[in-house]
């Protein structure tokens, strides 16, 4: 296979790729040493009506990512924020951490708001939560619970800038390898007779 090279900016082939790197506002890791298959997961995701697409790829409105590490699966919602949206993901998440440990992650797109949530042995052992004050009715506020994680800034200044890199250090301390390789990734669409419907 021909080694696709990559810009510094988006990809033509791979439109979930920025800067060489998944671009995503929305991760999700499951720790299952790769036991479920990525239908197991859009079955409990909801996500029956999308399927398997080949590079060059669309700018899809409605996406999700998978790759795999030796350990870990990495999903990766689209620009939509389609997964982080719905309460389908919270059960599925839910439902997965019985089993395996799971890492969340997210980011605001157009504020400075993030949010991580780590699963262990079937325990939530880490939240952090932070949403700026963007109006008099919605003050900002930080929810912190659990000890620390590994790699985890220590000041929620430095959390501000991990969050830009999908909280990098704390990934890595967990044993997520970053999968640099785009053909590496599963790209599924929306089909297009479910977008039209909408």
């Amino acid at each position: 296979m021909p080694k696709v090279e990559i810009s510094n900016h988006v990809h033509p082939d791979y439109p979930f790729l920025k800067w060489g790197q998944l671009h995503t506002p929305f991760m999700i890791y499951v720790r299952s040493y790769n036991k479920l298959t990525d239908e197991d997961y859009m079955k409990m995701f909801g996500l029956q009506d999308y399927q398997k697409m080949s590079p060059p790829l669309p700018f899809a409105g409605w996406h999700v990512v998978f790759a795999n590490d030796s350990e870990w699966t990495h999903i990766a919602d689209d620009y939509g924020y389609t997964l982080w949206h719905s309460a389908q993901t919270v059960a599925a998440i839910k439902e997965l951490s019985q089993k395996y440990d799971v890492f969340r992650c997210s980011i605001g797109d157009i504020d400075e708001a993030f949010e991580f949530v780590c699963f262990q042995n079937g325990k939530c052992v880490r939240r952090f939560e932070f949403a700026p004050d963007v109006s008099p009715n919605k003050p900002a506020f930080t929810i912190s619970a659990g000890n620390r994680l590994p790699g985890e800034p220590k000041t929620a200044n430095e959390l501000k800038v991990a969050a830009g890199d999908m909280f990098s250090t704390i990934v890595q301390a967990l044993g997520i390898r970053r999968v640099n390789d785009p053909s590496l990734n599963r790209f599924y669409g929306k089909k297009e007779e479910s977008v039209q419907e909408k």
